[in-house]
Parts: C-alpha cells; sequence; structure tokens
C-alpha cells in the first residue's frame, strides 16, 4: 500500500473510519460531517473505543492516524456541546476520555498521528497519547490546547502528557496563553518528531510503520538521557513549586487574576504524579465549567461562530478578483497588504504623490517580510504576493476591476469626489466601498451614478490586527454589493459586522466615550500607567491611552466633530488634547504619544513630559476601581444608544464586535452580557451619581432608564 484512501464520504456518519490493509496496518481515517473542519462529536470516546476493539480483534500490528480532510487534522471539541451536564457527568466525560487516551497510548502495538492541519484541543491531546508524531511542513499546520480560552482545561490528559514530553516550563506556558506554535516551533519543543512535505505525509508515516521504525514508547522509562535527567528533576515537588510560582506571578501582570482557569492550572501541574494529575484534571473540568467566566466564553465562542457561519451563508458569491485602493497611506498601505497576503489577489494603490506610493509599498514589504520571519509565509510566497500589489498615479484595470476601496481622510466632499472620478472610469459592476469612521454612506453615496454599489467598508487602527471590519450599507446598496462585501472581507481573513448607517457605526460610537474619559482622568491629575493599569485590572489587554496610541490621537481628533454634531455633548473632546496635537503626539506612528517608542514601534515607557505639555500634575487621587468605573459607565450607555438606535442587528453580535473591535474584555462575555450582569438600575444610579459629579455626558440612555423602571 502507497497511497492514502481518499474517503468522501463516511458512510458510518462517525468522526474515525478505519481500514486494516494487507500489511496489518490500521489506517484510521478523521472526518466529520456537516462542517468545514473536523470538530469532534461528543460520541468520539466510544468511536475511539471501537476502532481500538477492531484493531485488537483483527490483530493489527501498528496504528495510522490520518485527516481525510485536507488541512485540517482535528480542529477540536466544542465545549458547548457539554453545557447539560452536570457536575458528576462532567467528570464522567473526562475519566472516559483520558481512559480512552490511556488504552491508546498502552495498545502493545506503535500508534502514529499523521497531522496535516490544525491539530487543537482533543486533536492535540490524540497525537499526544500516540508513540510518533509526524507533520506536514506547511504554513498552514499548527498545534494548540487552547481550552484556557473558554475558561476550561484540557481534559483527555493533556495536562500531564505534555509537560512530560516537552517539559513542565514550556508546556505550561503553552497551557497558560492556548497559543498556537507553528511546525518549526513544534519540531524545536518536541512535540512532533519529524516534518515532512505535505504530499509526502502519509506515504513516510506508512512508511516508517511498515518498515518498524517506529518504538513504542514507554513513559516510564526515557529514551534518553536528557529526558531521565528532566524526569528526575521535575518530579522534584520543591524545584516544580518554585518554577510553577514564578510562571503564575507573570500570568497574574496579564490576566490581573480574571481567569480563574489560571490559577487552577497552576495549582494541578504542581502535583508530581500522573495519576493524581489526570484525577485533579476530571475536578477541575466539573469545577471551571459550572463558573460564570468559563460559561461567557463558551457562549461568547458560540456567537461568534453563529455569527461567522451566518455571514459565511450570505456572502456566499464569487470570489473578488481585482482590487484598486484610492489612497496610499498608513490605512491605503495596511489594506493592500491583507488583499495580496490573505485574499491574494491583484490590488493597485492610486496615490497622486509617487512618494506616499513608494512609502506604501514599503510598508507593505516590511509587513510581508515579518510574515516570512515568523514562519508564517514562506520567502517565496512573499515574493509571489508582493508581486500582487503595484501602485501608480492613474487608475487601471478598468474591466477587471470589481472592487474599489477608497482610503483618503475623512471628507465628505473628497470622498464624493473619489467615487465620481471611480463611477467614471470603472465598469458598471464594480463595487465602492468607502472607509470611514463616522461620515454617513447615504450622504456620500448622494452623487453616485450607481447608488446601489456603494458601501461603506470601515477598517480599525492598527488595520493588519484589528480582526473584525464593519459593513455599512446605505437605504439604497442592493443585495449584491452587500453579500460581496462581505464574502471580500472574509477573504482579507477579516470577521464581518453588518452595522446601520449611522454616524460612529458601533465600534466607533462605543470605544471613543471610554477614550475621552481616559483623558479627562489625566486631565484631572491621574497618571498614564495608573490610569491603563486601572482598566487592565478591570479586563483590557491594553489600557485607554495605550489604544489611542496604537489608533494615532489624530485619527480620533479628525473623526470626533462628527460624532459631536450628531449627538452632542457626550462626544465633546476636552480643549487640552489641541495641546497634545499641537505637539505632534501621533502615538505608534511618530514614536511620541502618551508612551515613547522605540524603532521597533515597542513601547518603552509613559513620556512624563505629557504632563507639562497638558498643563497638569499626576496626583493619583483616585482608586484604580473609580477609574475603571468611570470609563466603563461612558462605554456601557453608549452601547445602550446604539442598541435603542438598531445600529446592531443583535445584542449577541454586539457582544462579539465588542470583544473583537473595541477591547471589551473577553471574559466578561461582552458588553451587553455585563450590562445584563449589573443590571440596569444600578448602571443607571451610578450614572446619575456621575453626572452630578462630571456633567451631562454621563447623562443615562432613556433605554437603559425604562430598564431599569
Amino acid at each position: 500500500m502507497t497511497e492514502q484512501i481518499e474517503l468522501t464520504l463516511n458512510p458510518e456518519n462517525t468522526a474515525f473510519h478505519v481500514e486494516i490493509d494487507q500489511n496489518r496496518i490500521a489506517v484510521v481515517h478523521i472526518l466529520t460531517q456537516d462542517s468545514d473542519a473536523n470538530w469532534l462529536p461528543e460520541t468520539f470516546v466510544e468511536e475511539l473505543r471501537s476502532i481500538i476493539g477492531k484493531v485488537i480483534y483483527q490483530q493489527a500490528r501498528a496504528v495510522l492516524f490520518i485527516s481525510a480532510r485536507k488541512q485540517n487534522f482535528i480542529q477540536g471539541f466544542k465545549p458547548s456541546i457539554l453545557t447539560e451536564k452536570n457536575e458528576a457527568l462532567l467528570k464522567q466525560f473526562s475519566q472516559e476520555a483520558q481512559a480512552i487516551m490511556r488504552e491508546l497510548n498502552t495498545l502493545k502495538v506503535p500508534v502514529v498521528a499523521a497531522i496535516d492541519g490544525n491539530c487543537f484541543s482533543v486533536g492535540l491531546e490524540l497525537a499526544l497519547a500516540c508513540d510518533y508524531r509526524i507533520a506536514s511542513d506547511e504554513i498552514y499546520t499548527q498545534f494548540a490546547l487552547p481550552q484556557i480560552r473558554s475558561g476550561i482545561l484540557p481534559f483527555a490528559g493533556g495536562t500531564q502528557r505534555l509537560p512530560r514530553l516537552i517539559g513542565l516550563v514550556p508546556a505550561t506556558e503553552l497551557l497558560l496563553s492556548g497559543d498556537k506554535v507553528n511546525v518549526e516551533q513544534a519540531l524545536k519543543l518536541g512535540l512532533i518528531d519529524m516534518a515532512v512535505p505535505a504530499n509526502r505525509l502519509f506515504q513516510v508515516a506508512y512508511q516508517r510503520l511498515l518498515d518498524n521504525q517506529v518504538q513504542k514508547i514507554d513513559p516510564k522509562r526515557p529514551l534518553t538521557p536528557l529526558k531521565k535527567w528532566r524526569k528526575q528533576l521535575e518530579g522534584n515537588q520543591y524545584y516544580r513549586n518554585k518554577v510553577l510560582d514564578r510562571l503564575e506571578n507573570r500570568a497574574w501582570q496579564r490576566t490581573f487574576g480574571n481567569y480563574p482557569a489560571v490559577q487552577e492550572l497552576i495549582e494541578l501541574l504542581k502535583e508530581p504524579h500522573f495519576r493524581a494529575g489526570l484525577h485533579l484534571e476530571q475536578q477541575l473540568l466539573a469545577k471551571l465549567f459550572q463558573t460564570e467566566t468559563s460559561r461567557v466564553l463558551i457562549d461568547l465562542k458560540r456567537t461568534e461562530r453563529t455569527m461567522k457561519d451566518k455571514y459565511a451563508i450570505r456572502g456566499n458569491v464569487q470570489d473578488i478578483s481585482q482590487v484598486s485602493i484610492l489612497g496610499s497611506g498608513y490605512m491605503g498601505a495596511g489594506i493592500a497588504y491583507l488583499t495580496a497576503n490573505y485574499a491574494q489577489v491583484p490590488v493597485r494603490i492610486k496615490d497622486i504623490h509617487p512618494s506616499e506610493i513608494q512609502k506604501a509599498l514599503r510598508t507593505c514589504f516590511e509587513l510581508m517580510q515579518k510574515e516570512a520571519e515568523h514562519k508564517k509565509i514562506s520567502s517565496g510566497v512573499m515574493i509571489q504576493r508582493m508581486n500582487l500589489i503595484t501602485g501608480g498615479e492613474r487608475l487601471v484595470a478598468a474591466k477587471s476591476t470589481d472592487f474599489v476601496i477608497e482610503a483618503v481622510y475623512e471628507d465628505l466632499k473628497l470622498k464624493q469626489r473619489m467615487l465620481q472620478e471611480s463611477e467614471n472610469y470603472y465598469n458598471d459592476h464594480a463595487i465602492f466601498a468607502t472607509n470611514t469612521s463616522t461620515l454617513s454612506i447615504k450622504e456620500i453615496a448622494s452623487v453616485a451614478q450607481r447608488p446601489q454599489n456603494v458601501i461603506g467598508f470601515h477598517y480599525f487602527s492598527p488595520v493588519t490586527t484589528q480582526p473584525m471590519v464593519e459593513i455599512i450599507p446605505h437605504e439604497g446598496t442592493c443585495e449584491h454589493t452587500i453579500a460581496t462585501a462581505i464574502h471580500f472581507a472574509i477573504q482579507q481573513g477579516k470577521v464581518p459586522l453588518l452595522v446601520s448607517d449611522t454616524r460612529g457605526f458601533f465600534i466607533n460610537r462605543i470605544l471613543t466615550p471610554l477614550l475621552l474619559e481616559a483623558i479627562e482622568c489625566l486631565i484631572d491629575g491621574e497618571s498614564i500607567e495608573f490610569i491603563d493599569r486601572s482598566l487592565q485590572e478591570f479586563g483590557f489587554k491594553l489600557g485607554p491611552l495605550a489604544i489611542i496610541d496604537e489608533m494615532g490621537l489624530d485619527v480620533l481628533v479628525k473623526s470626533n466633530p462628527t460624532l459631536v454634531d450628531a449627538f452632542g455633548e457626550r462626544f465633546v473632546m476636552p480643549q487640552a488634547v489641541n495641546l497634545l496635537i499641537r505637539n505632534e503626539r501621533k502615538g505608534c506612528k511618530n514614536k511620541r504619544g502618551f508612551y515613547l517608542y522605540n524603532t521597533q514601534g515597542e513601547r518603552v515607557q509613559e513620556d512624563k513630559s505629557i504632563y507639562h505639555v497638558m498643563e497638569t500634575i499626576a496626583q493619583n487621587d483616585l482608586e484604580a476601581e473609580e477609574i475603571a468605573r468611570r470609563c466603563i459607565l461612558r462605554m456601557i450607555n453608549e452601547a445602550a444608544w446604539c442598541l435603542q438606535e438598531n445600529v446592531i442587528q443583535s445584542a449577541e453580535e454586539g457582544n462579539v464586535a465588542s470583544v473583537l473591535g473595541a477591547h471589551f474584555p473577553q471574559f466578561r462575555g461582552g458588553i451587553y452580557a455585563y450590562i445584563e450582569k449589573i443590571g440596569a438600575k444600578e448602571i443607571v444610579r451610578q450614572l446619575r451619581l456621575h453626572e452630578t459629579r462630571y456633567g451631562k455626558r454621563f447623562k443615562p440612555c432613556d433605554w437603559l432608564v425604562q430598564q431599569a423602571e
């Protein structure tokens, strides 16, 4: 047998299908139905037990796990499946999952996992239970145990097998972060044993089994002196506790104790014995699954998947084949990079200033180079994708361009002129997407010959790292334009969010008041780092002043007047901001904002000269909780206004958008989940107290008042 059997249908509708060939090698194909990825069903334990039974009964000499779905080994297991189980059933589920991995691990024949594509969650736990792991050396092959991001821990033995395979420190870091590692990193860590090209994966894995080149692993007897020494060292309770205490302190600086699973994981790993560790793993699945943190994280993840599926269905149209970008600034360059690197279609940057085009092309190259350095793409692929980007002073590709993105600065007349020039040059089918953060799409489209082709496409800064894009149809936008815009956002690797054509849309509407109140706190005598740390303790990954530095204070200032015109006092910017603008405080862009930045754009320290520029003295009279409350009240009040005005399609989508687009703490379930938890009555009470103390910007939204009554 030299070729892998291609399975297009799983006749038994199970995730695993075994074939034992004439060489007595059992090839287990992984393929789940009704999904574009291999998500394991709740019955995966019984299915694996049936596979093992067949292997033993038919006296197979080896077992090989491989996916029948290209570029996806096992995506994982959805924790939402377990939400109806009580504590006893959750323990039992974990116990059975551990038992089946133990059965696989103790089979008397060698077991190999041939991994191509994502190997996450229970999929990696299964791979860890195998004797040998061989992976395709493709960019898309990645490994992770991300359960901590759902507020739980691995439950099929992963917390015990991973440290014994790669060492306590790297395993703890992977378990605490839930981060993905690529093939090169996995090889260095010892997570996998070999990497080969994807087209040879099955043949190489099969041949190694055929030639008896895979040894049956006995974890009690490590094969190398290094592993023997590490086993003895990490079995020492004093050493183990010391190392884990240090890692816990480091984790606390990132999470501020907001994720119960972090502390529980550290305590679990302090147990040096395998069986006792497995027992603790069972208990912690049951315990953590009942926590509020786990519940909101799982609900949020489920909503995000539902949202993505819904938009994918609505955006089920042809791929975009050629893109033109009008404007070569910071935003235009980022959009060009996304289009070439993710959508992988030709993109033309048009600008009247040749020097700006050169700068944009250089920015794209640097971003591509960074991807290659981090092994996300190869050098060859980088060159191919860079060749997709061109620039010039004229519009080109009149017939083939089907998507035009305007990325000039916030000026209604300028955007309307770009639209008219575009319509006079490009074909009737070309869609015109205007990247605006505050202007009305209806007003921009009012000069259009084909208003049905005009739509808002709001990227967030920095465009290369923000995962979401707002899509804003006006009342005359046709369904084909909406569907195509959604599809293109997905092509670019973004999560689309459909919002109504109101000033500021959704993300800017809820984020701006938070940022403005942080500036008010600074003017009132609170220090930069203390303000940011106060919000980080609440759960934000970045503090609001650091967020302003990332997006650029100049961007915030330019977009603000439109919001003030539309919504009045809630968006009035403190006068002291003008002092910062005159002092050229643009943040990351020019390496000086509220913080100072090095040449690589990394934050170094707060810039204490800010206090002199703003004519204020840092006194820190407020408690961290008071600062956080001021900022969060402004944010949730504006979120209530957005719900009242139907800016978003549902509160559930608003929860996802507040996390992905506005940095709201994930473990709180999103902004509307937090409003529901605190209750409208208490929020209105606090808003009125703050209105008395700080002014009308805290006046509660009518909808909140109605809910409170």
